[in-house]
Order: structure tokens, then sequence, then C-alpha cells
């Protein structure tokens, strides 16, 4: 009899486990807790805090990178703009931070509470970073070859789970060219050095299929600045000469004049809310695309002066602010990496366009060989 009701009390904790944990994914992270419950919870959690949270045990380092939770988030309604540095040295040996919140007890006076966390990359690919953009939750990275007749290798940072996968190579040999996203999709322009052409190609990232684009007779004559941008809707290329921009409806080419060839001496640029922003020795501005012409970013009160060398500026969009990455250099020992947000507010009665300067701060430090390559914003 005793041995008969060990075995009911055995398959009665058997039939209860599933009840604690429906989904039958994964145990709790906090065994009091019904593991929905917990998901739901961490869902509502800002990301800012993952990299927190991640410490806490295995289990929450599980959870916050579980399908499930992103899948929960989305539905409920809970995703939001994250931010993803790429710091990289000379021989193009990169890694990649996500911005973080640090916990209140390590938060020293006049702190703006923010960091730099690593990202856990394993298998990252060792190449150079400069032409990567971010389509949805993925960051994709067209890779430039490091010798000759080798085809540019695509590699995806699936930015949920912090893992790459790779996609097919671009199928032109170019050694020079630049990326931008157009609805979900990755337009490339560069030179063909083999057949001595420029080359326009575009990516679906849904089906992850490569297809051409025919160039405009302009554009396969003028040299490519290496420089392009998506605004309105249109893939922009900055040439020597002028500005091509092509329209993925009408699938045509039209010159948009000579203004935005600024974008050649500029330090860095980057688009928020459909408008092109760039910096050159500490001048912010943006480009009026009714006039087009470049018009001074008015107010920044509080911005630090920044006239660093041009690979110390590193501009980006950050859920419809701008972020602005700067370099303090400690010779010989290492770099301070700063970081401002500020936000934008274009004033009808002047058709001005102002920045607030909302916080910076020193995020992180790092090798003294080391600069910040690259800034992108994800949606988690």
């Amino acid at each position: 009899m005793a041995s008969r009701e060990k075995r009911r009390k055995r398959k009665r904790k058997r039939e209860a486990s599933p009840e604690s944990n429906p989904t039958g994914q994964s145990s709790s992270p906090i065994p009091s807790l019904p593991y929905d419950l917990v998901l739901l919870c961490v869902a509502r959690v800002s990301r800012l805090y993952y990299p927190t949270l991640s410490l806490v045990s295995k289990s929450f380092r599980s959870l916050v990178s579980s399908p499930e939770l992103y899948k929960t988030r989305s539905l409920f309604g809970f995703t939001e703009s994250c931010l993803y540095v790429c710091i990289q040295n000379l021989a193009g040996d990169a890694d990649w931070y996500t911005l973080c919140r640090k916990p209140d007890k390590t938060l020293k006076s006049g702190s703006s509470g923010y960091a730099l966390a690593r990202v856990p990359d394993p298998n990252s690919p060792l190449w150079h970073c400069r032409n990567v953009v971010a389509v949805g939750s993925d960051i994709y990275n067209i890779a430039f070859p490091r010798s000759l007749n080798v085809l540019p290798r695509v590699s995806i940072l699936d930015c949920k789970s912090h893992t790459w996968i790779e996609a097919p190579s671009l199928p032109v040999e170019l050694h020079s060219f630049s990326a931008s996203v157009v609805d979900h999709k990755i337009y490339v322009a560069g030179y063909d050095h083999r057949l001595m052409k420029n080359s326009f190609e575009v990516f679906d990232t849904e089906t992850r299929v490569w297809d051409s684009l025919s160039a405009s007779d302009q554009g396969e004559e003028m040299s490519i600045s290496k420089k392009t941008v998506s605004i309105d809707g249109k893939f922009h290329v900055v040439t020597d000469e002028e500005v091509l921009a092509y329209d993925p409806k009408q699938g045509k080419w039209d010159m948009v004049g000579r203004g935005m060839r600024g974008l050649t001496i500029s330090d860095d640029y980057c688009v928020i809310g459909n408008v092109l922003y760039s910096v050159y020795e500490g001048v912010f501005k943006w480009y009026d695309t009714e006039t087009r012409t470049w018009r001074d970013l008015q107010g920044l009160v509080g911005l630090p002066k920044i006239t660093r060398h041009r690979e110390f500026i590193r501009l980006g969009d950050y859920g419809g602010k701008m972020v602005v990455f700067w370099v303090h250099v400690i010779w010989p020992y290492y770099k301070k990496i700063w970081c401002a947000e500020i936000s934008l507010e274009r004033r009808p009665d002047t058709s001005e366009i102002w920045g607030k300067v909302e916080w910076f701060d020193e995020l992180h430090k790092t090798n003294i060989f080391y600069r910040v390559e690259k800034v992108l914003s994800t949606t988690l």
C-alpha cells in the first residue's frame, strides 16, 4: 500500500509540472511564479535593462534571448528602439555593444545612468563593419572582401538571440560600395573593378534574394563617392558630380541636384524622421529637400564642443532622436567613448529644426587602437 501511494504522489507531481509552465519550454526564472507570468512581466520591462537581467541567473539569461519573449513584446505592443554600436580596430576585428541602463546602486552623482554593454556574439564574422544596416530586429553586414576575386560576404546579426547567420553573398565583385535601406530592402551602389563600371544591386530581406538594378545613362558614367542615403522612399547615390535618386515604386532614376553632395566632406550623417543630418568639424546641419540646401541645426545648448578627427564622430537615429558619439583620447593608454542624446523639433513658424540635449555622458573605455565605426537602431 505504501509503495502504491508513493507512485500516486509521483504521478501527481509529474502532472502538476506543466501547469506551472504551460509553454513547456523553460523552467520559470522565479520558481514561485508561473513561467508565463514571468514572461509577461519581463516583456513589459525596457530592453535597456536586459543586460543586467541576464546576469541574475542562467534562467533569466535564457529568457531574455528567447523567441517567446519577443513574440510577447510584439503581441502586446512593447517593442522599442534598441541602440547598437560597432567598435572595431584597424585590422577590422569588431566588437558589438548595446546601450543599457546601469543598476541604480552603481550610479554616481551626475551620471546619466547609461552605459554600453558588450553583446555576446558567438561566431562573429571578422570583417569590417563599414557597410552595416539595420532592418527590423536584424543587422546586416556586407563585408569588404580582403582579397581580389572574392564576392562580398553578407552576415546577419539576429539581435534577439545575438547570433550570426550567413546570407547569400553580394553577386558582384565590388571593392568599394555603400548600402542603404528602403522599405525593408537593402540597396547597394558600388564600383565593379573587374568590369570597370558602376553596379547597383538590391537585396530583399524577406526572400533573401539579390537582384540587379539597371543604371541610368548618367549613373553609368559618374564616379560614386561611396555614400548613399534613403529619403522620401528613394535610394540616393552621391557621385562626384550629381546626386542620383532611384524610386523603387516607379522603377526609375532621377537627378536631384548637387546640394546633397555636402555629404562628401561630412564626418558622418544619418536620417531621422525622413530628414538627413550631417556633422563636420563639430557643426551640425540638416538638408532641406525643398530648397535643396544645407541648414544649421539650432539649439544644442550644453553640448560639448566636438572638433575631433572625422573617425571620432558618429551619428545615429535612436527612436526619432539623434545620438552623437565622439571620442576623448587618453594617449597612449585608452579612449573614452562619449555619447549625447538630442531630441529634435521642427518649428513651423520659421521652418527651422532645433535640437535639445537630453543628456551626455561617458559610456565606455576602449583600447587606443579601437574606434566607433557604426551606430544603428533596431526594433525589438
